[in-house]
């Protein structure tokens, strides 16, 4: 039996439910179809979910206050040992939903449906947000994020009068520039990050109106291409890769001696600043004469706290 990748599955999905963006029912498709995706690409993830050693959860809280975010979808080991009898996807594979002793993948849903200049800047705020805040509290996890991205020249949002629908103007371009702004979004790279791990763009032409016009998948340019970071397959494939590399292959990666070597790089990135600038400050005070003394003594102890860093780098070699 062939495979449906959720890049496909979605456009299903809207045809036959629409678009509502006070809703979260598309992105938890969007969610469910990848986590099929993963457990058909993966044999190690397949095999660790049909032995109850990962699990998933939808509508995941992390963090309090201006910090806390509601992700879509997370995988990881489960809090207590769990039997696995039900039969998850489109070829009917095993994985249960229970509460995670730790977070190993998330993934973030978003959608540019409309309005697509605004809507653009502020779902890269929000997987950029996402991604910084699973970190905070689960620093190994590996985050990604899925865009669904509208090509469609006119639009019908259900939250406007009935015969109030936006037109696209220059959609072509805006669909361009907007997998361009994540194509180019700061990524982890497989290492231990603040960074999103990977973003999936689908680009669909929906016009979310009963008018004749099919919603379809768009494959053709500016859709992103296969073999570029951006293209649902190739998406799955960094998160297939770097789950398997961190969590599943082997020893995995010391994530603790990881997050020490990160410390310690920003460490050393605001000595340097800070010492910069108080050069900077000694400087203007030795050309105007008005040296204050307390500056020079700053400068000898972050000189100090420079050496004690140079130090903690040498011990790791």
């Amino acid at each position: 039996m062939s495979h449906t990748y959720g890049d496909e599955r979605i456009v299903e999905w809207l045809r036959e439910n629409g678009y509502h963006p006070r809703s979260p029912a598309h992105g938890s498709a969007s969610c469910l179809f990848l986590l099929d995706d993963l457990l058909h690409e993966s044999e190690a993830f397949a095999e660790a979910a049909r032995n109850g050693e990962l699990v998933y959860q939808e509508d995941y809280t992390v963090g309090e206050g201006q910090s806390r975010w509601n992700t879509d979808l997370v995988v990881g080991p489960p809090a207590e040992d769990v039997d696995v009898q039900m039969e998850f996807g489109e070829e009917n594979r095993p994985i249960a939903e229970e509460e995670l002793a730790s977070v190993w993948l998330a993934i973030d849903a978003k959608s540019v449906m409309t309005e697509h200049g605004k809507a653009r800047r502020n779902r890269q705020r929000d997987i950029n947000s996402f991604a910084d805040i699973m970190h905070r509290h689960h620093p190994g996890a590996v985050t990604g994020g899925v865009l669904l991205i509208n090509m469609a020249d006119r639009f019908h949002s259900p939250l406007r009068d009935e015969d109030d629908i936006t037109e696209h103007d220059r959609i072509d371009q805006l669909v361009e520039e907007t997998v361009e702004i994540f194509r180019d979004i700061d990524r982890a790279d497989g290492e231990i990050s603040p960074n999103v791990d990977g973003v999936g763009c689908v680009v669909v032409d929906h016009t979310n109106m009963d008018d004749g016009d099919e919603t379809r998948l768009v494959t053709d340019p500016p859709a992103p291409q296969p073999g570029e970071i951006v293209h649902y397959q190739d998406f799955v494939q960094i998160l297939v890769d770097t789950v398997e590399a961190r969590f599943l292959h082997g020893d995995g990666v010391d994530i603790g001696h990881a997050l020490d070597d990160e410390r310690l790089s920003e460490r050393l990135r605001r000595e340097t600043i800070k010492l910069s600038h108080l050069s900077y400050l000694l400087g203007e005070e030795l050309e105007s004469n008005e040296k204050e003394p307390n500056h020079t003594e700053e400068v000898r102890d972050e000189l100090d706290a420079l050496a004690d860093i140079l130090d903690d780098i040498d011990d790791l070699s």
